[in-house]
């Protein structure tokens, strides 16, 4: 278990074990012309994958046959980072000098925002990450690419409110945030209060708009609050694995905590989404 404060720790050797080569591995494959056995190969992955050359990393990745965990989880970061949605460290910034939280959130989805990955397209990369993710065996890996893959879907979603001022703001996803921050979210009348801005691309829920993250049905189809809280459930259930659950109420595991619990209507989510992230 891993706790919240030791988050960026863990982090760092994540990216340290799945993202960059050993110094003497790369100097010991500079004179090879091609690397053979999967140590080699996996070694030959993450200096290309440390150079930016993501469709090099790929091809390596490809020939492993054994470190099967390491070639699910760090196939997926490259398949992200290729599609220019995500790298290990956007999450380092957002961080900052923390454990993350109401800021990261908003670093995320306007970086996501200002890159345009706001695609179907981009969803299923997303999501075939986190289903990918099941068939690590190690659980603590498995939890951290299922945690990671939920967070950068939910910013992802978030990032399709953004406004042209490139900032997501509380209007960005109700049209009157004073009135819906007072919303008892019950009758007609207070749940009109967290309708939606006529700007906004996140739409309203319309039927059997998502599925739980580990299957691809709808996910291709509009974004919405609907997904934005389905996405932060996946989260929030692989938080509890990878954090101590004495520490799943602070950082951005709060954030999730508290998506995860919205309520039933569109009004709930709403509101507990500007809530939830501070959204001014």
């Amino acid at each position: 278990m891993k706790t919240l404060p030791q988050f960026k720790k863990y982090l760092s050797f994540v990216l340290a074990t799945t993202a960059l080569i050993n110094l003497s591995a790369c100097n010991m494959l500079a004179f090879m012309d091609k690397p053979s056995g999967d140590v080699q190969l996996l070694d030959a992955a993450r200096s290309c994958l440390d150079k930016g050359d993501y469709s090099c990393a790929l091809e390596y990745y490809q020939q492993l046959s054994g470190f099967v965990d390491e070639k699910i989880s760090e196939t997926s970061l490259t398949n992200l980072a290729n599609s220019n949605i995500f790298k290990m460290s956007d999450l380092i910034e957002s961080l900052g000098s923390g454990t993350g939280g109401t800021s990261s959130f908003s670093f995320l989805a306007e970086t996501l925002a200002t890159r345009g990955k706001t695609s179907s397209a981009d969803r299923l990369t997303i999501q075939k990450a986190y289903a990918d993710a099941a068939n690590i065996q190690d659980s603590t890996l498995k939890s951290y690419m299922q945690f990671i893959s939920a967070l950068i879907m939910t910013n992802h979603l978030l990032a399709s409110a953004v406004g042209a001022d490139g900032k997501l703001t509380a209007s960005d996803i109700v049209s009157s945030p004073t009135a819906c921050n007072t919303s008892t979210c019950v009758g007609a009348g207070e749940i009109a209060k967290c309708e939606k801005p006529s700007s906004s691309s996140l739409l309203d829920k319309l039927g059997s708009d998502a599925g739980i993250l580990g299957t691809a049905s709808n996910w291709d189809t509009d974004p919405s609050i609907e997904k934005v809280i389905q996405a932060a459930i996946a989260a929030n259930d692989a938080s509890t694995i990878l954090f101590s659950s004495g520490n799943t109420s602070t950082g951005l595991g709060d954030v999730f905590n508290t998506l995860s619990n919205a309520g039933a209507n569109d009004c709930f989510k709403r509101r507990a989404i500007i809530s939830a992230l501070s959204l001014q």
